[in-house]
């Protein structure tokens, strides 16, 4: 996968890559302390033993440094790589702990009626005004002029600067905290009043406005730990911010990102030394295997992997039993196997229920009788044969045709640059094709795939997605898939769905409003019985209907060169913040050897 491949993430994200992950995971492994080789970990800040140094850390960019433009919520040439360094997020998460952790927040607190949440008192932009709780007020209401999730449980009107550091966010339904910061935690505090004051008064005189997704800025005026300072054709410079709370536990002068388009020039250059990491890429074994001793793999749990979305709006592919037989006309583990060239960065998705946790089965914890749920799980060619004759389709001359006589063919779409994705479609083609059901593969420049078919008025029948996005508690993902703006507007999923009672796909339907359901799901204690239970109902949904077909679960894999910096190993809980390419530097795991 290219460097900057990450999925959208709900209304505000269709337009923007999600950037971070959430949910609770397993127990933090121990770290432990840098050793004089060039691997060995740490779990301490920067110390006397790394003084500041000239160094220059360098990373890849997949956006041309002269073309990007700094408002995320635009989607053309915004480098979200680049983003994670010149702004701060409001929160961090340790995806191994399961704890968040500051970030241009120092404080939070949710309460039945209101959240307060509290900056860092020391917090500073970039051209040297202090950022204030206007400044996070501003951030939040076009945030939610934006549609985004918040959305679902506040409003403009209710989100207020109380104090020079404080905002309060006035509750109008009940959400549980976790809920609550895994909502905001993908949020940057990215848009200052010299930028967009004006855009937040057209949008407040005309909540329907483009303005917003207009905006274009060359230049940004971040919060992070490094500022914008030039650009040329192929590389941008950022230096270390002085000023940046972070700023006592960096040890070098500048982090500098190089254009590098597609995963060959990628390897090629963490081989070659023109660049000192790559954030988070799909490499096979084989291609590890050639890269200098002094490269370090850092994994962390991504939480989200390939399906394939349906339109549901396509004359079969809208039909439940088409989706359903071309599960089962699909070996996921073959799939899977495939795309991660004999590695173990790709897991099977086990039984489809909008649930992460397939490397190590954790999925089916969230299930009182998982054998309840359909699995689709081999190739199960003569179920699929059942499925499509029920909906009056018949085989002549090896291909399913209609009623009418039409044939069951459809394109099915990918981004060429992602290579796994490409790997795994060539035999999710061919599976579908032996089984007569014509199909073409497409592959498509990132551009015109992100911009026309799947955010554009292109369109798709079929598509490589993402099932997840990014999130663990149940919730997030099965919001994601049910009912967010990419559900309704991507691939045409339905507000309300036909199902019967769970664990009886023979029973009698039901008319179930999807959006409903979720908004109770929010405001339950996460560990509770009832959230457990309208969490399963909603998996049998999922299950059931197929709004995406689940292919893959993903493990993400950035490389880090330690010829001239040190990095924790990747067991340390900071590591699992992504990514840590950029979240590591900011807490002195990630720091440069002293200048020779």
């Amino acid at each position: 996968m290219s460097q900057e491949s990450v999925p959208h993430s709900t209304a505000e994200a269709s337009r923007r890559r999600i950037l971070q992950f959430t949910g609770a995971a397993g127990a933090a492994a121990l770290a432990g302390c840098f050793g004089d080789d060039n691997t060995g970990s740490t779990n301490g800040e920067i110390t006397g033993d790394e003084p500041m140094t000239d160094r220059t850390f360098t990373a890849p960019t997949s956006v041309l440094p002269d073309d990007m433009q700094w408002n995320a919520a635009n989607d053309s040439n915004y480098p979200d790589r680049p983003g994670f360094v010149v702004f701060d997020q409001l929160v961090y998460f340790r995806v191994t702990t399961g704890e968040f952790t500051a970030g241009a927040l120092a404080d939070w607190e949710v309460g039945d009626d209101t959240a307060t949440l509290t900056l860092q008192d020391d917090l500073t932009w970039h051209n040297g005004e202090a950022a204030t709780a206007e400044d996070l007020e501003r951030k939040l209401h076009i945030s939610l002029y934006d549609n985004h999730p918040i959305g679902n449980f506040t409003s403009v009107e209710n989100v207020e600067a109380v104090d020079d550091t404080s905002v309060e966010v006035g509750l109008e339904a009940d959400v549980s905290e976790p809920i609550f910061l895994n909502s905001i935690q993908n949020m940057e505090l990215d848009m200052p009043g010299a930028q967009y004051d004006d855009i937040l008064a057209e949008l407040e005189d005309d909540p329907e406005s483009t303005v917003l997704a207009d905006f274009a800025p060359e230049e940004p005026i971040g919060t992070g730990p490094f500022q914008f300072d030039r650009t040329g054709e192929q590389e941008l410079v950022t230096t270390k911010f002085e000023d940046s709370y972070w700023a006592d536990n960096i040890n070098f002068a500048e982090y500098r990102f190089r254009f590098i388009d597609g995963n060959e020039q990628a390897w090629q250059a963490i081989r070659g030394g023109t660049v000192d990491a790559l954030h988070n890429i799909f490499t096979s074994p084989d291609i590890m295997a050639s890269f200098p001793d002094h490269v370090v793999e850092m994994q962390q749990p991504a939480n989200w992997g390939l399906s394939i979305a349906f339109d549901h709006e396509h004359e079969h592919l809208g039909q439940r039993e088409v989706r359903k037989a071309i599960a089962h006309a699909i070996d996921r583990e073959v799939v899977a196997e495939n795309s991660a060239g004999g590695g173990d960065a790709k897991a099977p998705v086990k039984t489809p229920t909008g649930i992460v946790g397939n490397f190590d089965d954790s999925a089916n914890d969230w299930l009182d009788d998982p054998d309840a749920f359909e699995d689709y799980a081999g190739q199960n060619t003569d179920r699929a044969a059942e499925l499509l004759e029920s909906a009056g389709f018949s085989r002549e001359d090896g291909t399913w045709v209609d009623e009418d006589g039409e044939t069951l063919t459809f394109e099915y779409k990918v981004p060429a640059a992602w290579t796994e994705w490409v790997d795994a479609a060539i035999t999710i083609n061919q599976h579908l094709q032996d089984f007569g059901i014509e199909t073409n593969l497409i592959t498509r420049d990132d551009g015109v795939y992100f911009g026309q078919d799947l955010y554009g008025d292109t369109g798709f029948d079929a598509a490589g997605f993402w099932w997840s996005d990014g999130w663990t508690y149940p919730y997030h993902t099965l919001n994601w898939n049910l009912n967010t703006w990419d559900a309704r507007n991507v691939y045409n999923y339905p507000e309300t769905v036909e199902v019967p009672p769970k664990g009886q796909p023979d029973g009698e339907t039901e008319t179930v409003e999807l959006a409903p359901e979720l908004e109770d799901l929010v405001g339950m204690d996460a560990d509770g019985d009832a959230a457990r239970q309208k969490i399963q109902d909603l998996a049998w949904i999922f299950n059931y209907d197929l709004p995406q077909l689940p292919i893959q679960e993903k493990v993400d894999q950035g490389f880090i060169s330690t010829k001239d910096f040190k990095v924790v190993d990747d067991s340390d809980p900071d590591a699992s913040v992504k990514y840590a390419t950029t979240f590591l530097p900011r807490v002195g795991k990630l720091v440069a050897k002293a200048d020779e």
